[in-house]
């Protein structure tokens, strides 16, 4: 099949998602267009039913993460929501490879109705992405995907309550942060969705480097969307990666507008050298075909030029790569 346009790419991925998310109340109907629009550009070489699986992973990880910040469930409640998710990933015959898979309540913790309902999505979504050949031998790490990061949605929950009990003094660590930042941003289940999707099987024979390589994705990911969210963040009482410097350096005495602005530069800084880190590591692809090297390392310079202008509720102006950098595996 020819390459499509990435215009018209994201047009054929956004009208199959919409489509499809129409039946899920829970889903945020605008995510659709930039994610159609970031991994199109991403992977303009990839099938449109295999942006279409990539999407709908997001959705869902998308509005996990809304549950999460929604502050409408206590930390126990959102353990058991955890819970029940690795459950399911873990019990293959209980819970079969099936978009129709029922969840059985007796085996899962009172839930929500939204949970219960993103329960199920998880079950649907997975079922997608398993149509390919790589789920099988990827299957474990996909699913390791999901759980990591619901785990580390708990620390970021876990988090915010210490923090608005405790103030300043209950923060993490910055190391701390991003230790479970990276994982909680949820770009582990979207790459190694893109492993699935793209159908490269020697990328099976080099998953320690691209593993280094997701960690620089996420954690460039991580930085970008909390320099976009801290404001909305801070009002919010959330941490992340700017309040835990600005806390730092109010505590050293500078003011509020200089502790702020210090911060904000230090997070820039970082992000700009995982950036870097992710164009040096594209331009010596180990894959066969470079795809899965080139996919990461577009999609890490697509979602930090996203987060520069807007966020996944509002359909960017412009998402294209910063000048002059180009993929290695790019003619």
């Amino acid at each position: 099949m020819d390459e499509l346009p990435v215009g018209k790419l994201t047009a054929r991925v956004a009208a199959s998602v919409t489509e499809w998310a129409t039946t899920y109340p829970y889903l945020q109907s605008a995510r659709i267009p930039p994610l159609a629009g970031l991994f199109a550009a991403a992977a303009p070489s990839a099938a449109p039913d295999a942006l279409a699986t990539l999407a709908r992973v997001s959705l869902w990880v998308f509005a996990v993460d809304d549950l999460f910040d929604s502050q409408t469930l206590q930390v126990p409640q959102l353990e058991r929501f955890t819970a029940a998710c690795t459950a399911m990933l873990a019990d293959r015959h209980k819970y079969p490879l099936r978009a129709s898979s029922p969840t059985d309540p007796s085996t899962v913790p009172v839930l929500t109705p939204p949970a219960h309902a993103l329960l199920d999505l998880q079950v649907n979504v997975r079922a997608d992405t398993a149509q390919y050949p790589l789920f099988t031998p990827l299957a474990d790490l996909w699913n390791d995907g999901i759980a990591t990061m619901l785990n580390s949605m708990l620390d970021e929950a876990r988090w915010a309550r210490a923090y608005q009990l405790g103030g300043p003094a209950a923060l993490p660590g910055l190391p701390q942060y991003l230790r479970s930042g990276c994982l909680s941003i949820g770009s582990r289940p979207h790459l190694r969705t893109v492993l699935v999707t793209l159908g490269d099987a020697s990328a099976l024979h080099h998953l320690s480097f691209l593993f280094r390589l997701e960690k620089e994705v996420s954690l460039v990911c991580r930085l970008a969307n909390d320099l976009r969210s801290q404001a909305r963040e801070a009002g919010e009482g959330t941490v992340n990666a700017v309040l835990i410097l600005e806390q730092q350096a109010l505590a050293r005495g500078l003011p509020p507008p200089a502790a702020l602005e210090a911060a904000q530069q230090a997070v820039q800084r970082r992000l700009d050298r995982h950036l870097a880190r992710c164009a040096q590591m594209s331009r010596h692809p180990v894959t066969t075909t470079g795809q899965p090297e080139a996919v990461f390392a577009r999609t890490a310079v697509l979602a930090a030029a996203l987060y520069r202008k807007t966020d996944f509720l509002r359909p960017p102006t412009e998402c294209q790569p910063a000048r002059g950098w180009r993929c290695a595996a790019e003619p």
